[in-house]
């Protein structure tokens, strides 16, 4: 498996933020939609959950992995309140744990699958994939939310 999208998925949100102000990473576009604060405290949170899933089909012999509510994490969890570059570290960190493992591993153990409490059986590979696909989600909401603070202004 291709693991370059995977390795560098974050660069292009890590480079916007370098421009951005503290009012445009706070911006909340609607009461019930995420700042880029939020937004980087849970991409944080999914990291962390992707590590012990990733692991959890390589390692457990009947892998299951539990959905978590993202929503509800964002609220009890009070995803404002998380410091910005804690977020940053953690996804970093876990990213590069990721990667360091994902990189050791054989080609049919990409195939492994385990049993996600929504989403049904997956492999690893439709993990990986579907990180991917998340963080792009994610970095098109970061523009949606710029483009609707300037078009506020």
């Amino acid at each position: 498996m291709d693991l370059t999208e995977y390795k560098t998925n974050y660069t292009e949100i890590f480079n916007l933020l370098k421009k951005l102000s503290t009012d445009q990473i706070n911006f909340k576009p609607a009461i019930n939609k995420w700042s880029i604060h939020e937004i980087l405290a849970h991409l944080a949170d999914t990291e962390v959950q992707s590590h012990v899933r990733m692991r959890t089909i390589l390692a457990n012999k009947d892998p299951i992995m539990v959905y978590f509510d993202e929503m509800d994490w964002s609220i009890i969890l009070d995803y404002n309140k998380v410091e910005l570059n804690e977020s940053l570290e953690v996804i970093q960190l876990m990213r590069k744990v990721n990667y360091n493992l994902l990189s050791r591993l054989l080609p049919e153990q990409f195939q492994k699958k385990g049993i996600h409490s929504v989403r049904g059986e997956l492999s690893l590979e439709e993990l990986i994939q579907f990180y991917i696909q998340h963080v792009n989600e994610h970095l098109r909401q970061i523009r949606r939310n710029l483009s609707l603070m300037e078009s506020a202004v």
